[in-house]
């Protein structure tokens, strides 16, 4: 067996698969994102730029997210293989403790039809570290004036955004999910515990969607 073939079955996520297909043309509405695996491996996904003046995407920058999709897909599938995600639909947004999903068909499931997606494809990841912050009732408009009523440790995580891929005829459009969904490939579980009482529990949430809306 040769050395090659050794050290590529040593990498959790074959280094091959790291960098996004290049096109030959520009692409002005797609923007080349880097997203961190560890401290020293990350990989590269084309991303939208979504704005409310440009919902329209060239066919050479919509052939190309679809062409690179299987080699997105293989690369969160795997992660999501080791770590499990927590799928929460719109309304769910604190859900408590619940169990990840390890099989990436099921979330597939899961995005179409929460997500109303006819062909669901990750055009966002976003990795967030692990971070403590403090947990106020919004309701009460308490931030900055009381201290908060819990704190919760954030273990580092990612948030896949899926967009939809949409046949027509002999090309594809590109558009926003009908509705969102969250994705989350937690590293651990997110902890909190309240400060009266130091009651302490599993809280599950999508923090980017969350501070998105400035639901948290």
């Amino acid at each position: 067996m040769s050395w090659s073939l050794i050290e590529s079955m040593s990498e959790f996520i074959n280094s091959e698969l790291l960098k996004a297909l290049r096109p030959k043309e520009a692409t002005p509405n797609l923007t080349l994102t880097v997203i961190p695996i560890d401290g020293n491996i990350s990989f590269q996904l084309w991303t939208p730029n979504w704005t409310p003046k440009n919902r329209k995407f060239t066919p050479l920058e919509i052939e190309l997210i679809r062409r690179d999709s299987q080699r997105v897909n293989r690369i969160i599938s795997k992660l999501v293989w080791l770590m499990g995600a927590i799928c929460i639909a719109e309304d769910d947004w604190n859900v408590g403790d619940c169990q990840p999903i390890y099989d990436w068909d099921t979330i597939l499931e899961f995005v179409c039809r929460e997500g109303r997606c006819v062909n669901p494809v990750v055009t966002r990841v976003h990795f967030i570290p692990q971070i403590i912050i403090p947990i106020y009732d919004k309701a009460r408009k308490q931030e900055g004036i009381i201290p908060p009523q819990a704190w919760e440790i954030s273990p580092s995580h990612w948030s896949v955004i899926f967009d939809d891929l949409i046949p027509f005829g002999n090309r594809y459009e590109l558009k926003q999910a009908g509705e969102w969904v969250s994705v989350e490939i937690w590293t651990g579980k997110p902890m909190r515990r309240e400060v009266r009482d130091g009651r302490f529990y599993v809280e599950y949430h999508d923090i980017y969607a969350s501070c998105r809306l400035g639901r948290l």
